[in-house]
């Protein structure tokens, strides 16, 4: 597809994406259908991860070029970013050091991972998971000491949360509060790659991007590898998600070839959620929150 270093892939509506290129600086829409992609928007720095708001807006988690060089002349520093229409803004107040993946959560919150540094092998320094309030602009910590915290995901319950530690090669589960988020036990060991991006289907699986394995995996609500699958030399799986109508093809983003890989996964996938109907002002499937003001 030659998308550049894929990453972050969401759905928009049933059969709509949107992609970041970390090392092009951009953002892309593209269809299920295979046909040629759009840009969205040309955000600069290394925008790694992306999540829909509530109001159909979407935020960026933008490592300003710190994972890898950008081709973008675009400049961006740290920070998360929100596409409201055509208009790109920069909320947060840049005291992140690296936002790597993100997510709306079910209190409305955009949920982040925030590496310190990106070192996948041996130790380095420890990272954090934060939420950023996209009505007051506050960010706070929620999770410390981290060993390269990189994909997150929240479970059919509201309160689980799950977090992956890349350069630990593990994901663990949270239960996640008011005011920050507690270990629960469960814990899933990768034994081949590195853990990148994750998703939850409705079974309660986890779904994992191996990275460095050229694999995806996938565990069982036990903690049990249920499935190992090898995308083949050189594929370096960066993240996932459900999508499609029902969320029954599981996306599979790979910067070789700048790919965006499509599969049909045992089960379908679990509803985000800023999909789920409990969520006060949830999205509106092919709809995207105009902007009220520029908070940059």
């Amino acid at each position: 597809m030659g998308l550049g270093f894929t990453e972050g892939p969401i759905v928009l509506d049933g059969n709509t994406l949107a992609v970041a290129s970390v090392n092009r600086g951009t953002v892309y829409r593209l269809g299920l259908d295979g046909g040629d992609p759009e840009l969205l928007i040309d955000c600069g720095g290394g925008p790694n991860g992306l999540a829909l708001g509530t109001g159909g807006e979407i935020h960026i988690a933008q490592n300003g070029a710190t994972a890898m060089p950008s081709r973008s002349s675009v400049p961006a520093v740290p920070s998360i970013q929100t596409l409201a229409g055509d208009r790109l803004m920069s909320p947060s107040d840049h005291r992140v050091d690296a936002p790597s993946d993100c997510v709306t959560g079910p209190d409305g919150l955009l949920w982040f991972t925030d590496p310190a540094d990106h070192v996948m092998e041996g130790p380095g320094k420890p990272g954090r998971v934060r939420t950023w309030d996209p009505v007051s602009s506050r960010i706070e910590t929620r999770l410390h000491g981290l060993m390269f915290p990189n994909g997150i995901a929240f479970g059919a319950d509201p309160a689980e949360l799950y977090v992956a530690e890349t350069s630990a090669r593990v994901v663990r589960r949270y239960q996640a509060t008011a005011t920050g988020a507690t270990a629960d036990g469960w814990c899933a060991e990768i034994p081949r790659g590195h853990p990148d991006g994750i998703a939850v289907d409705a079974e309660g699986w986890l779904w994992v991007a191996g990275s460095r394995g050229n694999n995806i995996m996938a565990f069982d609500r036990s903690g049990r590898l249920r499935e190992d699958i090898d995308l083949g030399e050189g594929m370096f799986a960066t993240s996932l998600c459900f999508a499609g109508p029902g969320l029954e093809h599981l996306v599979v983003t790979s910067p070789k070839r700048g790919s965006v890989l499509l599969l049909r996964p045992p089960h379908p996938g679990l509803p985000l959620p800023v999909w789920r109907p409990h969520l006060p002002g949830r999205a509106v499937p092919g709809q995207r929150q105009q902007p009220t003001g520029d908070r940059s």
